[in-house]
């Protein structure tokens, strides 16, 4: 793009409508041309660089993980708060089409807009437009999802239809009076009752607890002192089926005694649930998961360690601040979800150790 048709464009900005042509001149003059193919990114979150960017042709989208944010074009900007705040990236950009780009570095931007009481004006209408957008988005995501989670309470009331039929017909299979023998199949029927009864209740909890907190209700969180090892179990048994253990073994290995600690049960079955499936989806068939539980001074310790090809460097750093994952149908949550249990909820820790070609341990500790 020619200069002429640069300050022509600059001059049409909120950014710097107020300059005169000479003084734009410059700016041209000073600040680099960036010039983009189809998808390609500008800059990824995290990033650590102080610029900001102009687009002068095309468009860029801006997103955080699979979430799309914004859709810029000509005459807009973005990239203004690493300048002001020298943080990194909150964000990703890359281009949708071909797309022209004017770079303002720091020192461009403390010549030429800092010390400039209106561009600093245009910057603040920005980002306050931007944050009413977001918080617009926000709220009616929030609805979406208070509805939705609703909706599928409503949908697991039904399940209670279910219990009854299954347990009428364990009273027929186990007999009316006690001298009655019970028939095949009383064992089998008996369990899949307990199986749902127990997952209705914990997703009734668990629905309840969301909208609650989005609905800002405060509630006590409760905690209680319990046996780790039928948890670990139950969770086991529970996860038999699940596809990332088909042919697949857990193994509980209990080391001592007194292996009792304080927590909520269904949270912490959430993050053993989330760590062993996480386990089962790097272990070869055939091959086997471990957890370990031991007691370590006032505290209870559990490891789940499986025999993969260990965590790759440039991943751990991002492990417990992104939604990072590497599965297909992942939306890397788990993660965030059992750091925030554990940590937050339970006053414990949860790390881990990885090697390359050896596997990874994940570890956790509760109160005991």
């Amino acid at each position: 793009m020619d200069k002429n048709r640069k300050t022509k464009l600059l001059k049409e900005t909120d950014l710097l409508s107020f300059f005169d042509e000479s003084t734009l001149g410059q700016l041209v003059d000073h600040c680099r041309e960036i010039s983009l193919a189809p998808k390609e990114v500008l800059f990824s979150e995290d990033d650590l660089e102080n610029a900001m960017y102009l687009i002068l042709e095309g468009q860029l989208e801006i997103y955080k993980g699979p979430k799309q944010i914004a859709i810029l074009g000509p005459g807009q900007y973005l990239g203004e708060m690493s300048l002001i705040e020298s943080k990194a990236r909150s964000a990703s950009a890359r281009a949708q089409e071909t797309t022209l780009l004017m770079e303002i570095n720091e020192e461009n931007f403390h010549t030429y807009l800092a010390s400039e009481p209106q561009a600093l004006l245009a910057i603040m209408r920005t980002l306050s437009s931007r944050v009413r957008n977001d918080l617009e988005i926000m709220m009616k995501d929030l609805r979406k999802l208070s509805i939705f989670t609703h909706d599928i309470r409503n949908f697991l009331s039904t399940l209670g239809l279910a219990e009854l039929t299954l347990e009428d017909t364990a009273e027929l299979l186990g007999g009316t009076q006690s001298k009655h023998t019970k028939r095949d199949g009383y064992e089998d029927i008996e369990h899949c009752q307990h199986v749902v009864e127990t997952v209705r209740t914990n997703l009734m909890e668990l629905l309840d607890s969301s909208l609650n907190h989005i609905k800002k209700i405060k509630t006590e969180y409760v905690k209680s002192k319990h046996p780790i090892l039928p948890i670990l179990k139950e969770t086991v048994a529970g996860l038999s089926t699940h596809p990332q253990l088909k042919n697949k073994t857990v193994d509980i290995i209990p080391e001592g005694n007194s292996l009792d600690a304080v927590f909520n049960p269904l949270d912490i079955q959430r993050v053993l649930q989330n760590l062993i499936i996480n386990a089962g989806y790097v272990t070869e068939s055939g091959g086997k998961v471990e957890v370990h539980v031991t007691r370590s001074n006032e505290f209870l310790k559990v490891g789940i360690t499986d025999k993969g090809c260990g965590i790759p460097e440039d991943v751990q750093g991002y492990l417990f601040k992104d939604t990072l994952t590497t599965k297909k149908d992942g939306n890397g949550l788990g993660l965030l979800s059992c750091k925030d249990i554990i940590e937050t909820n339970h006053q414990g820790k949860l790390w881990f150790e990885t090697e390359s070609g050896k596997g990874t341990t994940f570890h956790f500790t509760l109160p005991a």
